[in-house]
């Protein structure tokens, strides 16, 4: 274990040395001193801890902060055998009045000091490499990673195997699927082309920030029939949003077809289509290039549980023009304030 020691530390320790290495010199010298001392104890004892505490790196193997009988990270409260094995306290209130390691049935303590090691125990983030940069607790840890919005997820194309935070699946889909998500903003009426050999077409809004939410418009193609189309959202983390969809299909001389639903929320695509919330349109809709034009609105209510601000990963920029998509990405956070960039086209 490596730790970091304070200025004022070394020299209060070499204060005391200093002290105690002085020999002689008359009462009058040791009374001199025994002042000295007791003032600087009255000056310690009245500062804040704040001002007396340090932050210090350490190597801790994370076997010793878990539970050992469900293996779950510690926190308070922590109760301890006479022989000095520690569990959390779901397994402790669990014990049958004996230790599981060593079956003693003897009353178990609290561990009060060290609840505060394990409450004083900051730690990275998880997802830290897809971009999340929160320090938190340990005992924290798992209930943070449950809902992080930089969770990985599977790519829904059927056969990719990446995985990887959604801020960073435009990228992904262009360079690897040769698909360009459409655009949108919310509230207000888009149109778009379907080509229905796809099996869904990624929409990203353009006045949301990248990653949170990414929509898939799905088609589910019957031969002969025609087409049936729904909404789903892929959503990590926690979020309080909540979202509906109107589809509108311009059938020529004839009233419009129109559907309004709410929007499936899932965490991954797994090639199922909804059954109970779909618009079919017939084959004979079709343009002249065979694919099926719809209007499409999608709508936002509610609040996000996880702010703008507090998302300090990845930021996506799209550029769009007939022949060419260049996408420009950055990185905020780094430690100089700067922005790291990367383009592709």
């Amino acid at each position: 274990m490596a730790f970091l020691v304070s200025g004022s530390g070394v020299a209060a320790a070499a204060g005391d040395c200093r002290w105690r290495g002085g020999g002689g010199g008359g009462g009058g010298g040791r009374g001199e001193r025994r002042r000295v001392e007791e003032e600087e104890e009255e000056e310690e004892e009245e500062a804040p801890l704040k001002e007396r505490s340090e932050m210090i790196g350490v190597n801790i193997d994370s076997h010793y902060l878990e539970c050992f009988i469900c293996i779950e990270p510690l926190g308070p409260p922590l109760y301890q055998c006479r022989n000095g094995h520690v569990v959390c306290f779901s397994c402790w209130s669990k014990r049958d009045n004996r230790c599981y390691m060593c079956s003693d049935e003897g009353n178990c303590t609290r561990n009060i000091w060290l609840e505060k090691i394990i409450e004083s125990i900051k730690v990275s983030c998880s997802y830290a490499k897809w971009g999340c940069r929160e320090s938190i607790n340990f005992a924290q840890k798992t209930a943070h990673k449950e809902t992080c919005i930089f969770a990985p997820s599977k790519c829904p194309f059927h056969g990719c195997i990446y995985k990887g935070y959604k801020g960073l699946w435009p990228i992904h889909f262009i360079m690897i699927h040769s698909k360009t998500p459409k655009r949108f903003k919310y509230n207000q009426v888009f149109k778009i082309s379907v080509p229905t050999r796809d099996p869904f077409t990624v929409l990203i809004a353009g006045d949301d920030y990248i990653g949170k939410h990414v929509f898939l418009l799905l088609h589910n193609s019957f031969e002969l029939v025609g087409c049936a189309f729904s909404l789903v959202c892929l959503q990590s983390g926690v979020s309080t949003w909540q979202f509906s969809y109107d589809i509108e299909v311009n059938t020529g001389n004839r009233p419009p077809l129109q559907f309004k639903a709410n929007v499936g929320v899932i965490k991954e695509w797994k090639g199922v289509h909804p059954t109970d919330a779909s618009l079919m349109v017939r084959s004979d809709f079709r343009n002249s290039d065979g694919e099926f034009v719809l209007d499409l609105c999608i709508r936002k209510t509610g609040s996000s549980a996880v702010s703008k601000e507090e998302v300090r990963g990845w930021s996506l920029e799209f550029l769009q023009t007939e022949t060419s998509t260049s996408i420009s990405l950055s990185e905020g956070g780094n430690s100089d304030g700067t922005k790291r960039n990367a383009s592709v086209g």
